[in-house]
């Protein structure tokens, strides 16, 4: 059985907001998608030199440390992180092409192993930023 603690802890203190942020997580999969396949389609580097590798990295850990802060729950943390990510390798980003593209179960895996990763850095990294700020400000 899960404690209430535990459940805070990867879960968040209010199951609303939970929930809340879990939409969140999935119109930030579309939204990240969309974005760099615009970005993809249109190849004009201008449009996405603030929101690519650093940027984009800076911009995921300030939207987990906003969640961390106004609700904590670690698991929605990783997950605002990959589904962030995952939008960003399915449209190849990240991904050095010097031959033909990878195949579709080759890019799903790719994507995956790059949201885990990044889950758990960004994820992990902006969660202890919110928590710290939110238990500082008290």
């Amino acid at each position: 059985m899960v404690t209430a603690n535990a459940r805070s802890l990867l879960l968040g203190r209010n199951k609303k907001r939970a929930r809340q942020w879990s939409i969140g997580v999935g119109m930030l999969f579309v939204a990240s998608l969309l974005y760099f396949a615009a970005v993809k389609a249109v190849d004009y580097p201008t449009i996405h030199l603030a929101l690519w590798w650093e940027g984009y990295a800076v911009l995921l850990t300030v939207l987990v440390a906003v969640q961390a802060y106004s609700n904590g729950g670690l698991v929605v943390s990783w997950l605002l992180t990959f589904a962030a990510v995952v939008g960003l390798v399915l449209n190849y980003g990240g991904i050095g092409l010097t031959g033909g593209g990878p195949g579709i179960v080759e890019l799903i895996g790719l994507a995956t192993v790059g949201g885990v990763i990044a889950a758990a850095i960004v994820g992990t990294l902006g969660f202890g930023i919110g928590t710290a700020v939110r238990r500082t400000a008290k």
